[in-house]
């Protein structure tokens, strides 16, 4: 194996390994925003629940029943 033959393999080398580091960096964006908004939702879920059990201590118990409509 000569000097220009395995400058050639490191230079190919160099070239993919930024290529990955590219692609990791990219994929590190992509996850970084997911868990942000994996965290919205989470803390929006959190709300949503909490304002229907407040909803839910609201109605009275005699609405709750499940009764046919007049129409029936």
């Amino acid at each position: 194996m000569n000097i220009d033959n395995l400058k050639s393999r490191i230079d190919k080398l160099e070239i993919l390994f930024s290529e990955q580091e590219y692609t990791v960096e990219s994929l590190n964006a992509v996850v970084t925003r997911q868990a942000q908004e994996i965290d919205q939702l989470t803390a929006t879920t959190e709300l949503l629940k909490h304002q229907v059990k407040e909803f839910k201590k609201q109605i009275p118990e005699s609405a709750i029943v499940d009764e046919k409509p007049p129409h029936y």
